[in-house]
């Protein structure tokens, strides 16, 4: 068996008890076998959520007004009640843990990526396990900093550490979807999953329960988002722990997620899943085929329609006339000048000269899905 990196994710509903409390004999059994796994060699990262329900341990505050405030309080103080946990049942293995706490925002600048991912490497080498999650004080409704839940963060972070597999642990056995039967309907996990279409989603059954943030779509949306950046990635049932390692050695549990095999350099790791986007390009079919099937840069001449207020050097994304998002690239020019070609354009009916044009998107700082 090949040495793996690997990120677990495990989710507020899987860390509690029926009763709303944290549920130490599962924690005590997921550190077990996250110290069975690194026995063998292997890297680690763990991203569990669980602070504020961890919060409701030490501190009673009034839930039923500003929700916002009352999360943050409860967050602030369960996040050091929860790392202590996992730092006294990590000890029994002799491991060290390192608390790290992140917002969407420090993933938007490249500089702040590049040191986010020195720290994981380092801690890595050092047989430190990493345990993450979002941080909720700073990461509120209001500013657009917040990841929305713990299954986006997970894949942002497998793809930064060049991870080869992400598990998601969760309330459900996997992915489950209806089935008629001659006792009607009856679900079924579904054991694998090449290509992630809106039919899987549309037809597979919502698995949420009370406590968390994500649910099972948005667990199913974030795994295929990994697949596709090469990382082979598993939903499976969070209250046996054990199925990681199984699911290592070769045993099929839960619902498996294909990894399409495509490796990305790190300038595009990063603008698939690190950068903030501060607008939109629409684009029309010409261009969408010179991108697509011609490999070529965005010129002005095809982009349709422009979203939103950024900057020379931002990042947006590109969609098609239907919609869909194509991809994230690094934009040559400010939505001003952008909106204003394609008036005066627009105005005189005239086509851009290719030929003397600068690209609005250059190739070399693009990232297509």
């Amino acid at each position: 068996m090949s040495l793996k990196r690997i990120v677990i994710k495990i989710g507020t509903n899987v860390l509690q008890q029926t009763n709303g409390k944290l549920d130490y004999k599962l924690i005590s059994e997921l550190t077990s076998q996250i110290a069975r796994i690194r026995s063998n060699g292997h890297e680690v990262l763990l991203v569990s959520s669980g602070s504020v329900g961890a919060g409701r341990e030490l501190f009673s505050v009034d839930e039923s007004g500003n929700t916002l405030a009352s999360h943050q309080i409860l967050a602030s103080v369960g996040q050091a009640k929860l790392i202590q946990i996992y730092s006294d049942s990590f000890r029994k293995h002799k491991t060290t843990v390192a608390q790290i706490l992140l917002t969407r925002g420090d993933f938007g600048l490249r500089k702040s990526y590049l040191n986010i991912r020195n720290t994981l490497e380092n801690l890595l080498k050092y047989r430190i396990v990493p345990i993450v999650n979002e941080n909720d004080v700073v990461a509120t409704e209001e500013l657009d900093l917040n990841f929305g839940d713990n299954d986006l963060l997970a894949v942002y972070l497998a793809t930064l550490i060049g991870a080869d597999q992400l598990f998601f642990l969760t309330v459900a056995p996997g992915l489950l979807k209806e089935e008629e039967t001659a006792q009607g309907k009856q679900s079924k996990v579904v054991a694998k999953v090449e290509k992630l279409t809106e039919e899987i989603i549309q037809h597979c059954l919502p698995f949420t329960s009370a406590g968390g943030k994500g649910g099972m779509e948005s667990k199913v949306r974030s795994a295929g988002m990994a697949m596709s950046f090469g990382i082979d990635t598993y939903i499976i049932d969070g209250k046996f722990p054990a199925g990681v390692f199984e699911i290592m050695e070769g045993r099929p549990l839960g619902t498996h997620f294909v990894a399409h095999g495509r490796k990305i350099r790190s300038y595009q790791k990063w603008l698939a899943a690190g950068a903030l986007n501060k607008g939109t390009l629409i684009i029309d079919q010409g261009a969408e085929q010179a991108l697509l099937k011609n490999k070529k840069s965005l010129l002005a001449r095809g982009v349709a329609r422009v979203e939103g207020q950024f900057e020379d050097k931002d990042l947006v994304e590109i969609h098609n006339l239907e919609g869909v998002k194509l991809g994230v690239g690094r934009a040559d020019c400010s939505a001003k000048v952008l909106r204003s070609q394609i008036k005066e354009r627009n105005l005189t009916n005239s086509k851009v000269n290719t030929r003397s044009a600068k690209p609005v998107i250059h190739r070399n700082h693009l990232f297509l899905e």
